[in-house]
C-alpha cells in the first residue's frame, strides 16, 4: 500500500481555496474512485487521467486506486485538479522519495488531455495568490497560462507541457521553464477620441467622468456618437496600478478571459441590452461566476439602448454602485464579487430617435415615458446627464483633440485628488468614491457655492444624495482647473452637467 500527496485548488467566487489531494494505491479490484464532494467534471476525470497516463508511456496501477480531495465539505468543480490527481497516483504507484517530497509541497494546476498534454485552466491567478498566502513555494501550471502567471513574483511558478515532463522534473531529470514577469509593451491600442467629431459637451463630460470616476447618461439620436464616446473613455483613464491589475485579472481569470494576457488597462465591458440579471450581476448554476459588473471592475460598464433594458435589471445595479461589490447567496455558500466600475449609459430620446420634439412621430405620452424604466433612485446615482446632437456634428472644421492630451489632464486631476485624500487618510481614491459624510464635514465647497446648492435642495430639485454627488463633481471640476476648493462656478457647472439648472428651480 502506498500513498501519494499533492496540492491543488478549488474556485470559490474570485478566490481559490487550497485542496489537498491524496491518492492511495492498495489491494482490491482494479478501479479508480474519487471522493471528497467532487462534481461531474472531476468524477469523469478518472477515465481521462488514466488514458492520458497510458498514452504518455507511463504505468497506471492495476489495483484499487482511491483519490481523496480534502476538505471533503467543500465542493470542487472543474478540471483544474486533473494534474494534481495524476501526479498523486503516479507518486503513490512508485517513485523515489525525493519526488514524493517535492510533490507534496508543490501545487499542481492543469487539465489533462487524452494524449498527456496539459491544457490551460481558469482561475490561475487566484490560485497563485492562495498559494502565496498559504506559504506554498512551488506551482506547476500549463504553458497556456504563462501570461497570467507573470503578474506574481512569488511563489516560484514552473511551466509544463505534458505529464511525463512533470514527472521527469519531479525525479530531477529535467528542468521546467519559468514565466517572465509581465510587461505591457504589446498592449492593444485603444480607440482614440480624435475619431469623435463635434459633440464638445459630451467630450468634456467624458473627460470629467474619467477624471473623477463619475457615472454618466448620454441621451441623443442614433448615430450622434454616444457609443463612440463611451468606447473611448478607457483611453482617457490611467493604466491600472499593480494591485488593480491583479484584482481585475483575477476576475477575468475565473471566467477564462486571460489566456492572452493580464488586464493592464481599464476594462471596457458592453453587454447586449437583452442581458439577463445573472449575466449582468453574476451567478449561474453551482458555483456562481462573475457577471459583467465584476468584469468591469476598475473599468467601464457601458449599457447601450438602456431604454430596452427592464427596470428590474437596471435597479439591481443600485447596490453595487453604492458599495463597489455584489454578494450572491446560494444554499451552500455565498460569494462576494468586486464591482468597482464606472457606469456609462446611452439612450435615444424616444423610440423613433428624433432629436427635436417637432420631428418626432411618437405620441407625446410615449416620448415622455420612454425612459421610465430608469427609476428615480438609479437616476439619483448618476452624476451627469448630457445630450449628444446629430446636426452640425460632422460639419465642424475645428481641430479635434486626441485622447493623449485629455488623458494627461485626467492624470493630473486624479493625482491632485489622490494627494488630497491620501493626506486625509483615505488612500488613493477618485472623487466619486469618497464617503459623502466625510466630504460634507471636511471638504465642502465655498460658502456661496453651498448656499447655491442649498437652493436646489430646499426646492426638492435634488436629493441629499444628489447634493453629495454635485459636490464630488464640483471637486473634479476644481481638480481639472487646478484650484484649491470648489467655488460657485464649479458647483454651477456641476449642476448643469447633472442636467439641472438654477433657472428651473427659480421658476
Amino acid at each position: 500500500m502506498a500513498l501519494g500527496r499533492t496540492i491543488s485548488t478549488a474556485q470559490l467566487g474570485v478566490q481559490a481555496k487550497i485542496v489537498r489531494v491524496e491518492a492511495n494505491v492498495g489491494p482490491g479490484l482494479p478501479g479508480t474512485y474519487i471522493v471528497g464532494l467532487a462534481d461531474t467534471a472531476i468524477s469523469e476525470s478518472r477515465d481521462r487521467i488514466k488514458t492520458a497516463v497510458q498514452n504518455s508511456g507511463l504505468m497506471w496501477p492495476k489495483t484499487k486506486v482511491i483519490i481523496n480531495l480534502s476538505p471533503a465539505s467543500m465542493r470542487k468543480q472543474g478540471s483544474q485538479c486533473d494534474l494534481a490527481m495524476t501526479v498523486a497516483v503516479l507518486i503513490a504507484h512508485g517513485s523515489n522519495p525525493k519526488a514524493m517530497f517535492h510533490a507534496q509541497n508543490t501545487l499542481f494546476l492543469g487539465e489533462v488531455a487524452l494524449d498527456g498534454t496539459l491544457l490551460p485552466v481558469t482561475g490561475v491567478l487566484p490560485a497563485l495568490l492562495a498559494a502565496k498566502e498559504e506559504g506554498i513555494g512551488k506551482i506547476v501550471i500549463p504553458e497556456g497560462n504563462a501570461q497570467e502567471a507573470g503578474l506574481v513574483e512569488d511563489p516560484s511558478v514552473f511551466l509544463a507541457h505534458s505529464i511525463d515532463q512533470v514527472m521527469r522534473w519531479l525525479d530531477g531529470e529535467e528542468a521546467l521553464p519559468q514565466p517572465g514577469l509581465f510587461n505591457d509593451e504589446n498592449s492593444l491600442k485603444l480607440p482614440d477620441m480624435r475619431d469623435v467629431v463635434g459633440q464638445p459637451e459630451a467630450r468634456f463630460a467624458a473627460e470629467v467622468a474619467a477624471a473623477g470616476g463619475h457615472h454618466m447618461l448620454m441621451i441623443g439620436p442614433p448615430g450622434s456618437g454616444k457609443s463612440m464616446i463611451a468606447e473611448r473613455i478607457p483611453s482617457l483613464l490611467p493604466e491600472l496600478s499593480p494591485q488593480q491589475m491583479i484584482e481585475a485579472t483575477a476576475v477575468h481569470s475565473v471566467v477564462g478571459r486571460t489566456f492572452s494576457g493580464p488586464v493592464s488597462r481599464a476594462p471596457f465591458i458592453s453587454p447586449h441590452h437583452n442581458v439577463s440579471k445573472a449575466a449582468l450581476l453574476g451567478g449561474g448554476s453551482g458555483s456562481p461566476l462573475p457577471g459583467a459588473i465584476s468584469l468591469a471592475h476598475h473599468g467601464v460598464l457601458f449599457l447601450d439602448e438602456v431604454s430596452e433594458i427592464p427596470a428590474s435589471i437596471l435597479d439591481s445595479l443600485r447596490t453595487p454602485l453604492e458599495y463597489g461589490s455584489i454578494r450572491i447567496i446560494r444554499s451552500r455558500h455565498d460569494v462576494t464579487f468586486p464591482a468597482q466600475f464606472q457606469l456609462i449609459l446611452a439612450a435615444n430620446p424616444c423610440r423613433c430617435g428624433a432629436e427635436q420634439p417637432q420631428e418626432c412621430v411618437c405620441s407625446g405620452s410615449a416620448r415622455a415615458t420612454y425612459l421610465n424604466n430608469l427609476s428615480g433612485p438609479l437616476r439619483d446615482r448618476l452624476d451627469m446627464v448630457v445630450a449628444t446632437h446629430s446636426k452640425g456634428a460632422v460639419l465642424r472644421s475645428d481641430d479635434v483633440e486626441a485622447s493623449a492630451p485629455i488623458a494627461d489632464r485626467v492624470a493630473q486631476a486624479r493625482e491632485r485628488a489622490a494627494f488630497r485624500w491620501r493626506r486625509s487618510g483615505l488612500g488613493n481614491l477618485v472623487n466619486a468614491h469618497v464617503d459623502p459624510h466625510f466630504l460634507r464635514r471636511n471638504f465642502a465647497a465655498t460658502e456661496d457655492a453651498m448656499v447655491y446648492l442649498g437652493a436646489f435642495l430646499a426646492e426638492g430639485a435634488i436629493s441629499q444624495r444628489g447634493c453629495d454627488r454635485a459636490i464630488k463633481l464640483g471637486w473634479t471640476l476644481c481638480d481639472l482647473d487646478g484650484e484649491q476648493q470648489p467655488n460657485l462656478d464649479h458647483i454651477a457647472r456641476a449642476m448643469e452637467l447633472r442636467g439641472t439648472t438654477y433657472s428651473e428651480v427659480a421658476a
